[in-house]
């Protein structure tokens, strides 16, 4: 449970593999910009979670000691990473259980109208009165506070509801909690969030009672004549009261039942008497309608309940309770409209996507076609002069059209570099050696310039060749025939620890106005002579190496293109990117 930073509020299920801790985690994706994309690992051992650091600049704590080696986990123990604060462990005693586990009991049957207390669901109930003492009130504002940080950057339900359940176990003292959801199609409350509160003594009458089975139990032996294990005992099904399940959604208030036995309200019920429930609070999750009708709907129930021996709950509880539920509407509701919003904008994006590169493969095919034109010509002809001309701009454009290709598959998909130690000189005469016959056709001079004693650093070759590629091709562009000037600088860094490689022109230089949309998607300079992609993937390419790049331009004097590449990294070409660090 991420307790401190940008991702407050968020709980984690570790899974029973190695996993990641940073930016780039599948199991642990935290956005702290101030955590490596690879940060710290854990690993499930005999004795436990084991976590390591995995070389990260700003190191990882445990209960505010710097990890050095590998340290083996309690529950309870406190990780910092970066700005972020998480708690490991789950609350003692408490368990999971699964929806399947859940009985809606009982027959529906008519209820008196005497209620034993009730509160409304709406906005007044945010206001927690607790006529004494005061210090009760201020305990429930700041539950209410507590709940509204961790669920104000989250828009996923299911982390809504875990994070609500987790809170109402911590402070509202309960046996066994469910939350349901009432399905849009079927109209059914479906379980989401189950928790049950082991009982010290019926567990240690169950373990008195399987080691008494198990010694009376006749021996089973499977076909080879070994011993076979007897079958598991399903777990006891959770068992909630449907009338007031019903009660709560139809009337939209919360319901407190503080003996469930003797409640009027319920005194007709067959489930209630048959579960001996003696203290439970039923409350209502509501949200905004988004159709035309408006209002307010009940979306689902949050359900708790205690026998009198553990704990009977009060009309605070309730209130409580109550406001909790708001809270968690408010939520669930705001991720949805963060959903609709998001599916908006992906449907404006492939439509700006879409025509974008429709207008450039136009263009490239416009020309791909003339060049075939002139081609065919020249044959008929029988002029090989004309047919060399033809295939030059026809070969020009199937290049074009290679590279848009390659571009579109490295930005549309997340990709881990595979480092290897390369020197980068190796990397810019090679890319200086490709964009040779397209600069000597123009007329223009391409020098490379890397010094004698830059070092191998770790480098995705493939990554950083297409990323130079790309800005050799716009510095190519840029540059006036016959006079254009290109150099390709190469050197290391030793106060940074860092590879430093520039791309310098002097050509036409680029607008102020253009400068802040330089590594925008589709945002070019060229006109339509570019598709606003070689920038854009020159920037993701240089930030998955977690390094930066950055631009000057004067007009009419030129531009320049400066790539930094830490030349410390984690280790990322092994698959897990869990085996420390590369030097």
């Amino acid at each position: 449970m991420v307790l401190q930073g940008p991702d407050k509020g968020r709980r984690f299920e570790l899974p029973d593999n190695p996993t990641l801790v940073g930016r780039e985690s599948r199991q642990l994706p935290l956005t702290d910009n101030t955590v490596s994309r690879r940060h710290a690992e854990l690993v499930p051992g005999d004795d436990g979670w084991v976590l390591r650091d995995l070389g990260s600049s700003n190191g990882t704590y445990i209960n505010g000691l710097r990890v050095t080696n590998r340290y083996t986990l309690k529950l309870g123990d406190q990780i910092r990473v970066g700005r972020t604060l998480m708690v490991f462990g789950s609350q003692p005693g408490v368990t999971k259980a699964r929806g399947g586990d859940v009985s809606l009991a009982g027959e529906e049957a008519g209820m008196d109208a005497s209620i034993m207390h009730t509160v409304p669901s709406n906005d007044d109930s945010m206001v927690l009165a607790v006529p004494e003492p005061a210090a009760a009130a201020m305990n429930n504002l700041r539950i209410l506070y507590q709940l509204g940080a961790a669920l104000g950057s989250s828009f996923d339900t299911d982390h809504v509801l875990e994070v609500v359940m987790d809170l109402v176990f911590e402070h509202v003292k309960a046996d066994r909690g469910i939350i349901l959801l009432i399905d849009e199609k079927t109209n059914e409350v479906v379980p989401k969030v189950v928790r049950r509160r082991e009982d010290e003594d019926e567990k240690r009458r169950a373990m008195e009672k399987a080691k008494e089975d198990t010694n009376a139990a006749i021996p089973v032996v499977r076909e080879d004549g070994s011993p076979a294990s007897p079958p598991a005992e399903p777990p006891e099904k959770i068992h909630a009261s449907r009338t007031i399940i019903n009660h709560v959604i139809n009337n939209g208030e919360g319901v407190l039942s503080s003996n469930a036995m003797t409640d009027k309200l319920f005194s007709k019920s067959k489930s209630v008497h048959a579960m001996s429930i003696r203290s439970a609070l039923c409350v209502p999750i509501k949200a905004r309608r988004l159709d035309a009708k408006g209002g307010d709907e009940v979306i689902g129930v949050i359900y708790i309940d205690s026998s009198a021996k553990n704990y009977t709950y009060a009309a605070d509880q309730l209130r409580l309770l109550t406001a909790i539920g708001i809270q968690a509407g408010l939520a669930i509701q705001n991720g949805k409209l963060y959903l609709q919003g998001l599916q908006a904008e992906r449907l404006a994006a492939i439509g700006e996507t879409t025509a974008a590169l429709s207008h450039s493969i136009k263009n490239i095919l416009q020309a791909l076609r003339g060049g075939a034109d002139v081609v065919e010509m020249g044959i008929k002809g029988n002029n090989m002069v004309q047919v060399s001309k033809g295939w030059r701009v026809a070969e020009r454009n199937l290049q074009k059209i290679y590279n848009l290709t390659m571009n579109l598959l490295a930005y549309s998909r997340p990709r881990e570099p595979k480092l290897e130690m390369i020197n980068p000189r190796v990397l810019i005469n090679e890319c200086v050696e490709l964009l040779a016959p397209s600069a000597n056709e123009k007329g223009v001079m391409v020098v490379a310039d890397v010094d004698r004693d830059t070092p191998a650093v770790p480098l995705d070759p493939d990554g950083m060749h297409q990323v130079i590629m790309n800005l050799l091709g716009n510095a190519l562009d840029a540059v006036e025939p016959h006079r254009g000037l290109i150099r390709v600088v190469g050197r290391y860094e030793g106060d940074t620890r860092s590879a430093v490689i520039e791309v310098i022109d002097n050509g036409v230089g680029i607008a102020p106005s253009m400068m802040k949309h330089m590594f925008e998607l589709f945002h070019s300079t060229k006109g339509n002579r570019g598709t606003g992609l070689g920038l854009a993937v020159a920037k993701k390419i240089v930030d998955e190496h977690e390094g930066a790049i950055t631009a000057r331009s004067t007009q009419g004097e030129g531009s320049s293109f400066t790539i930094r590449l830490p030349v410390y990294h984690v280790k990322l070409g092994d698959p897990t990117g869990t085996h420390g660090p590369a030097r």
